[in-house]
């Protein structure tokens, strides 16, 4: 008499097979799906990130070739960012509270 265990197993072994293969593939080690999921998400958001600095850079390109070109500009960029003020000013700061 065999028994009902492995009568079931005998029975759908190529079944057992191809889920056992099926679970490996999708779920254990570096290249499963889940890995590959993973690394696509991240490699959507560097993109992103890389986006967001290229924006960046050309943004800096231009402020600097304004610099270059425009003496006025130097001074505006003094006064704003750097808070310099010619001998006879008062330099005020007005601080946002909704930047914050």
């Amino acid at each position: 008499m065999k028994h009902p265990i492995r009568h079931y197993l005998s029975k759908f072994k190529y079944a057992i097979a191809l889920a056992v293969f099926v679970v490996s593939i999708g779920f254990i080690g570096e290249h499963s799906i889940t890995q590959r999921l993973k690394r696509k998400q991240e490699i959507a958001t560097l993109q992103h990130k890389i986006a967001e600095q290229q924006r960046k850079f050309e943004e800096d390109k231009r402020v600097l070739e304004e610099l270059k070109s425009n003496p006025e500009a130097v001074r505006r960029v003094a006064r704003e960012k750097y808070f310099m003020k010619r001998q006879n000013e008062d330099v005020f700061i007005i601080e946002d509270e909704r930047e914050k």
